[in-house]
């Protein structure tokens, strides 16, 4: 019986173990749980990686904007506004149905802002497996790096920037100094790594201060002698200061007296007798009465000295006394005598120039060998001809150059166009490659180019001080600077005065010529140790427009009087001041540098536009703005990437 019971049993089962029907419906639902795992799990990671990456994408704009906006090495809370809102512009509210988002950021040092960014994703399959959400975070950090930066600061210091903008509580001098030392701080708080950084400073105004740069590159770059528009007055020659030597021996005439008597007082005595026995006074010593007379001169002159020989009468005078009884009384008499004396004067005088109230204006030619390495320059320019003495203070007026018009491009010949070319020192025409000396002392103003005689005492332009003829301070060459040198950049800044008429094309002529890695500093401007390229800036910044009077003396001397340019009235020379800045500007882009260009409280035109490299052009109404600009333009020179 149990046989057969156990071997029903074994049947069955062989047969359900063989029987294949319904087996996938088990399967499947044997599987489902695991398949709804892996898949949960593949799209959950799939939105966290993604939102993590839009995360961290929004946290890298962040710190990037906030890094841009930071002034200087400060990084405050409009700095942490501007990283904020990039943040949030990215990464909004619910973005991915995330919630609980977080960003900060902060200065990690000068150079550096830091950010980090956090937020809560919940799970939409894998919740079912006690996954409920994810906590993603993020860190990011916008860095600036420099590599090899030559960067040189054209500023206008001319008289106007003495004045104040609308709403500003600062000069624009004031205001400039401010945002040149914040500007040199945000390259300086750069990564430079092995990289370089220079700066160089031009301030321009009738002309601009590069003497000792110069002087210690090349000495013979200045010529030893100074051509300007001078004055020398004019003399008469007189024979002065008499010295009279009567001679020793003479002859007298006779003697004559007055006809009659006078009355000199009374003397005690008893009677006509006693009164006659009295001695009287002696005679006076003879004196000279009236001029002499002098008569059959002899003259004969003997170097600068003028003899003449003279008979001279000279009359003499003297009294005699006598006592006598008159009226019971003894008195006193007198009478005048006279005589002739006849003998020769000798009359010696010295010849003398005296001025003759006026003065001969022409251009002169001035040795100024020794003025230029430190020594006095003495002329007879002063008043009446008197000697003077100046001392050169390092201001240049340009090499020769040739008219052209204000539409017409410069000459082979106009030298002082030439940012590149080096003075030569061989041949008749060398002089006209080398700068000469800016001497305002020396230097009078006047209405016509050629020579003229004038009574009137015509104006020297260190008299008329104020903005004319005025030389800014030194110009600073290209030098290798960092953050420890804000101290210096700053005490040097701080140096910067207002004055002078504005000649842009000064200060643009300089400030290429400086930075230039083809010109006269290519040795030290071509290449960097590190042999990487060098990007090369010039930031240029003005108040105004071109103001070059054809009566002020500037880098090309005094219009008037030397027609350099060849402007006809104040208005064309504006025109051909003009043109010459904007074809320097052309030179400048031509060598690879990058002209910034920033108009401070004024509007910029076309020939500031047409100077700056394209869309560099910028406009500031205020000392804040002017910071801003500034700023922009560090920054992009400085290269800001995202270091992690």
């Amino acid at each position: 019986m149990r046989g057969t019971v156990f071997s029903r049993l074994r049947l069955g089962a062989t047969k359900l173990l063989r029987d294949q029907r319904g087996n996938a419906f088990m399967l499947t639902a044997a599987a489902i749980i695991p398949v709804i795992g892996f898949v949960g799990s593949a799209v959950d990671t799939g939105r966290a990686y993604m939102t993590q990456l839009r995360l961290q994408q929004a946290c890298d704009a962040g710190v990037l904007a906030g890094r841009r906006a930071m002034g200087g090495a400060s990084y405050g809370e409009a700095a942490q506004a501007e990283a904020d809102k990039m943040f949030n512009f990215n990464f909004p509210e619910a973005k991915y149905g995330a919630s609980g988002i977080l960003f900060s950021s902060q200065a990690v040092n000068a150079s550096d802002v830091a950010g980090q960014a956090s937020a809560v994703l919940p799970t939409e399959l894998m919740f079912m497996f006690g996954k409920d959400e994810f906590r993603l975070s993020v860190n990011c950090t916008a860095k600036l790096e420099i590599s090899n930066v030559d960067v040189m600061m054209v500023l206008d210091v001319t008289g106007s920037m003495s004045g104040t903008n609308s709403g500003d509580s600062v000069s624009k001098i004031q205001g400039l100094r401010t945002a040149a030392v914040d500007f040199f701080d945000t390259l300086t708080a750069a990564d430079i790594g092995d990289g370089r950084l220079r700066f160089g400073v031009v301030p321009y105004s009738s002309s601009v201060n590069v003497g000792a740069i110069l002087m210690a590159k090349d000495p013979d770059w200045i010529a030893d002698t100074a051509e300007l528009p001078s004055r020398r007055a004019i003399f008469r020659q007189e024979y002065t200061n008499p010295s009279y030597d009567p001679s020793d021996e003479y002859t007298d005439s006779a003697t004559t007296y007055d006809s009659s008597w006078t009355n000199n007082g009374t003397v005690s005595a008893k009677n006509s007798t006693a009164c006659g026995e009295l001695d009287p006074p002696a005679d006076t010593s003879p004196s000279p009465s009236d001029d002499p007379d002098y008569s059959n001169a002899s003259v004969y002159v003997n170097g600068d000295k003028r003899v003449t020989t003279y008979d001279t009468e000279q009359e003499y005078t003297f009294r005699t006394y006598r006592y006598t009884w008159s009226n019971s009384k003894c008195r006193k008499q007198y009478k005048n005598a006279y005589f002739t004396r006849h003998f020769v004067t000798t009359v010696t005088e010295t010849r003398t120039d005296v001025f003759d109230g006026k003065y001969e204006y022409k251009t002169r030619d001035f040795p100024v060998a020794d003025v230029k390495l430190g020594s006095p320059l003495t002329t007879d320019t002063g008043d009446k001809g008197v000697t003077i003495s100046t001392t050169w203070q390092g201001c240049v007026i340009e090499r020769a150059t040739s008219p052209f018009a204000s539409n017409e491009t410069a000459p082979a010949d106009a030298f002082d166009m030439d940012i590149d070319m080096k003075p030569t020192r061989i041949g008749e025409d060398a002089i006209d490659t080398q700068w000469r000396l800016f001497l305002p002392a020396v230097t009078y103003s006047r209405s016509s180019p050629a020579p003229y005689t004038s009574t009137t005492d015509s104006t020297n332009f260190q008299e008329k001080g104020g903005d004319y003829a005025a030389c800014p301070v030194a110009a600073m060459n290209l030098t290798t600077m960092t953050s420890a040198d804000r101290d210096t950049f700053a005490n040097y800044i701080a140096t910067l005065q207002p004055r002078g008429y504005t000649y842009h094309d000064a200060g643009m002529a300089w400030g290429a010529r400086l930075i230039s890695p083809t010109g006269l500093f290519s040795d030290e401007n071509a290449t960097a140790t590190n042999g990487r390229p060098i990007s090369r800036h010039i930031v240029f910044m003005t108040d105004g427009d071109m103001n070059t009077p054809r009566s002020n003396m500037s880098h090309q001397s005094q219009e008037s009087a030397m027609n350099r340019i060849g402007a006809t009235s104040d208005s064309n020379a504006i025109a051909r001041h003009n043109n010459r800045f904007v074809q320097l500007c052309r030179s400048a882009r031509q060598r690879g540098m990058t002209v910034w260009v920033v108009s401070f409280g004024v509007g910029s035109n076309s020939n500031l536009n047409n100077c700056a490299s394209s869309g560099q052009a910028f406009e500031a109404d205020n000392a804040a703005e002017l910071n801003e600009q500034f700023q922009a333009i560090a920054r992009q020179i400085s290269k800001l990437r995202l270091s992690q």
